[in-house]
């Protein structure tokens, strides 16, 4: 089930901005400048985060070649390994059929399913920050100090994925559970010094290395972007609510979200301890990341491993169903509302009042996978109430699962510039350049093969500017972007629509559209 959820048509949407665009062309980028030390960007240092995801897209690349599976499936493998991860640590638990369950609610998450087909940062940290959490807890519980040496290799790998929030909640998580346990002394079992060796011997070497030839780079790393983006006000994704990572992780569960509420006020299964547990580790990653003022929806990822886990032991607990199955009041209550709540959103859809009809505007791309997926998702409850058999739980959650792909090439064709940059290359001339008018696609570059020449304003290459001053990269003012376009024997430019009127004012009628997506327009410029 995990190949054919993760892997089938892995590699069919394009790439998409900025996220998959980015990290697809620093993995490019490693094997044009034969860099493994110093990721690339734009042909400019990025030292915003560690390079492990860097190295594996990279080699992912020089095995598979530069394409779209190549580029994901470290994500990919990310993901199925917390499925695995889930079962594991359910039969250490439980036994096997706990386990199994927790593994396959993990599996059919909406959310998990989707990012596990995305190549980010944020799957791979999950994998090894739980994979750290888990095997700290056996060791700690279960007294099992052979697992100490993985718990600290996971804990490296995370490091050198997303930098030290990999130890910092792992620690958070363990530290809290003593202390709620009363078993603080249990604590020092982590405290191995060969672990602590071992971490530091993998995670330390890039840090020196690349501080060593950038100085200025532990600022930039530790302050700017990690207590920065904590503490400050003044990130990009700052303003959101304390609450806001409790929808998102209601929507990245669904449909298992809506037995959440059941789950976690039945106490008759597990033993307490390791519920306790299991609900500190989500709650430790929920609050953590609610409190920094940098708020992005895939930094709750880790907690959904946790949370299915919970959820797959209670519904191994309700057994095979039948004439006993409503003895479960909170669960009949939840499936009563669950199958209420979902008619009334299928209803909606269909005949949406005005208000609503306008926001239900951009979700007419997903036609008919969000139709679909909603009837499916007031089908799951409404089925289960009247068969009574809880195995319907996961063959609803698994045909939901297998509208996420499709979904995910829709969204791909309205976000990804692949079709520009087969446009670009069809017309690409020896001495050609391509130059970003206020707009700058990873994905471009990385579908090209081609650098961008930028304007002088800021973006994400602006540490790497600085680090590399004579790139010639950047344009001082539009004067002299356009003398070095008319410099070229071809010069493509890439504009949103809305700019297009200011950049025409430079040079009249000098300007001829060769394709469009969406609000990006590719232009070449005729010259002088």
């Amino acid at each position: 089930m995990g190949l054919v959820l993760f892997f089938y048509r892995l590699g069919a949407p394009g790439l998409m901005d900025p996220d998959e665009g980015r990290y697809a062309e620093i993995g490019r980028e490693i094997w044009v400048l034969k860099d493994w030390l110093i990721p690339h960007l734009n042909f400019l240092p990025y030292l915003e985060k560690p390079p492990l995801v860097y190295w594996l897209t990279g080699l992912s690349f020089g095995g598979l070649g530069y394409r779209e599976f190549a580029a994901r499936l470290p994500s990919a493998l990310s993901a199925l390994g917390g499925v695995f991860l889930a079962y594991g640590l359910g039969r250490a638990l439980w036994g096997p059929g706990p386990g199994l369950f927790g593994a396959m609610v993990l599996a059919t998450c909406g959310g998990y399913l989707a990012l596990g087909r995305l190549l980010t940062l944020d799957m791979p940290l999950a994998f090894f920050l739980n994979l750290a959490v888990g095997l700290g807890y056996l060791a700690l519980s279960r007294d099992r100090r052979g697992l100490l040496p993985w718990v600290y290799l996971a804990l490296a790998l995370g490091v050198l994925t997303k930098g030290p929030v990999a130890v910092v909640l792992p620690g958070l998580i363990w530290v809290a559970w003593a202390l709620v346990e009363r078993r603080t002394r249990t604590l020092r079992v982590l405290l191995s010094p060969k672990g602590l060796c071992l971490l530091a011997g993998l995670a330390l070497p890039w840090f020196v290395l690349v501080f060593w030839r950038y100085p200025a780079f532990f600022r930039f790393f530790i302050i700017d972007q990690h207590l920065g983006r904590f503490l400050s006000n003044n990130m990009v994704y700052h303003g959101r609510p304390f609450y806001y990572y409790l929808p998102v992780l209601l929507g990245f569960m669904l449909p298992w979200s809506w037995l959440l509420p059941w789950a976690l006020g039945r106490k008759r299964s597990m033993p307490a301890s390791d519920r306790r547990f299991l609900l500190l580790w989500a709650g430790v990653i929920l609050v953590f990341f609610s409190l920094s003022k940098g708020k992005l929806a895939l930094y709750i990822l880790p907690a959904l491993l946790p949370l299915s886990l919970l959820l797959g032991e209670n519904l191994f607990a309700l057994g095979k169903g039948g004439p006993g199955f409503f003895k479960e009041t909170g669960l009949l209550a939840t499936l009563v509302a669950w199958c209420l709540a979902g008619w009334a959103a299928v209803g909606l859809y269909l005949r949406p009042p005005p208000g609503l009809a306008a926001l239900l505007a951009p979700a007419q791309s997903l036609w008919p996978i969000l139709p679909a997926g909603l009837v499916l998702l007031a089908l799951i409850p409404t089925l289960v109430l009247v068969l009574r058999q809880p195995q319907i739980f996961f063959l609803g959650a698994l045909l939901v699962s297998l509208l996420i792909p499709l979904g995910v090439e829709k969204i791909s064709a309205q976000r990804s510039p692949r079709d520009l940059a087969r446009v670009l290359q069809s017309l690409w001339q020896p001495g050609s350049a391509l130059i970003g008018y206020q707009y700058y696609s990873q994905a471009m570059s990385f579908y090209s093969g081609q650098v961008f020449h930028l304007g002088n304003t800021r973006t994400e290459l602006e540490f790497g500017r600085r680090l590399a001053p004579e790139n010639g990269l950047f344009f001082s003012s539009s004067a002299a972007m356009m003398d070095f376009a008319a410099s070229r024997p071809q010069a493509f430019f890439l504009v949103r629509e809305q700019d297009y009127p200011k950049l025409e004012k430079s040079a009249p009628g000098k300007f001829h559209c060769l394709t469009r997506h969406k609000d990006c327009l590719l232009l070449v410029y005729k010259g002088k």
